[in-house]
């Protein structure tokens, strides 16, 4: 017959509550963030002690949380797991609180390139929502595209494209047609590393219709940029600039936070080398110089949640991981943004 300690796991949950308390102040507090971890730490393992997944979920979120805006990534993945488990455990494998955790440890193992680790979360993702009662045709589509992102990752071309062309077939039963995009952007990497020209610029062509019809401009903008390559790779010099023409425009009206900087600085130095591939040399030099200027901004501007400093001010994530990849469930970290 098994003891139970109830008066032990009380007492641990007790300072597992309290810890959280005074973690989850410190941690919002820029003076005092940098005591926050270790406070936080020792209420994830009171709360392990009390054996409460609600806890462990509550303590471990917090301090997911403060790992990803110090750009800890690499620590951050067995607490990931544990929540996962966590959730799944709680609500079910099929609660959209386990579908966000999900999601999140997707994007993590990804970020970090490890593609083999997060391919088995992929295909729980898929199979369960093909198992739903009424499967919806947008989750199972997008469930497939991430899978087919994680096999291209490992460098498996074929079945990237079988998963993608899948994904289109399934996401035409879906009314709203929203997330075809996201299908034809996958499959257009897969054409072009193919060498496959007129049928990846088909496939982005129809991406930008895509996503531009349901409001998303911004992907729409993506798609049209992802052409570029397809241009450069056919040595269509002129029809890549006009395009880069259009894409330098908006990033230096959009160019507000370092990351749009950055992204500046690409179409800067991408538009001076195709103003060099079509022989305008002294534009391209005005270019050249640009870039040059901007890069030397990027580099002395004291970037905020890096590492280098408790300072906890800015955004947990970049933004949506790739244009070519979406996950069905919202960011888990969308509430610390």
């Amino acid at each position: 017959m098994a003891v139970v300690n109830l008066p032990g796991r009380l007492a641990a949950r007790w300072q597992a509550e309290r810890l959280l308390r005074d973690g989850s102040g410190m941690a919002a507090d820029p003076e005092r963030a940098g005591g926050a971890e270790p406070v936080l730490r020792q209420a994830l393992e009171c709360a392990r002690e009390a054996r409460s997944d609600h806890l462990v979920a509550s303590a471990g979120e917090e301090l997911y949380q403060l790992l990803a805006r110090l750009r800890r990534h690499e620590e951050s993945v067995p607490l990931a797991r544990e929540l996962l488990g966590c959730r799944s455990r709680w609500a079910g494998r099929t609660s959209e609180a386990a579908a966000c955790w999900r999601n999140e440890l997707v994007r993590l193992l990804g970020q970090l390139g490890l593609h083999a680790e997060a391919e088995p979360f992929c295909r729980e993702r898929l199979a369960l929502a093909r198992e739903d009662r009424q499967p919806s045709p947008q989750a199972v589509g997008l469930a497939l595209v991430t899978l087919a992102w994680c096999v291209r990752g490992l460098g498996r071309w074929d079945e990237a494209e079988t998963l993608c062309r899948e994904a289109l077939d399934v996401l035409a039963r879906d009314p709203s047609r929203a997330s075809d995009g996201w299908a034809l952007a996958g499959l257009a990497a897969v054409l072009l590393r193919r060498l496959a020209l007129d049928e990846a610029e088909a496939a982005l062509r129809r991406a930008t219709q895509a996503w531009a019809s349901v409001g998303r401009s911004e992907l729409a903008h993506l798609a049209e940029e992802q052409l570029l390559d397809v241009y450069v790779v056919a040595e269509r010099h002129a029809d890549a600039l006009a395009l880069s023409t259009s894409a330098l425009g908006r990033s230096r009206r959009g160019a507000t936070v370092v990351g749009d900087r950055e992204r500046q600085l690409r179409n800067l130095e991408r538009h001076a080398f195709l103003l060099q591939a079509t022989g305008r040399e002294a534009e391209a030099a005005r270019y050249e110089t640009r870039a040059e200027y901007l890069r030397r901004a990027i580099e002395a501007e004291a970037r905020r949640g890096d590492g280098s400093s408790p300072n906890l001010a800015g955004p947990v994530f970049e933004g949506e991981p790739l244009p070519d990849w979406r996950l069905p469930g919202p960011a888990i970290a969308a509430r610390a943004c």
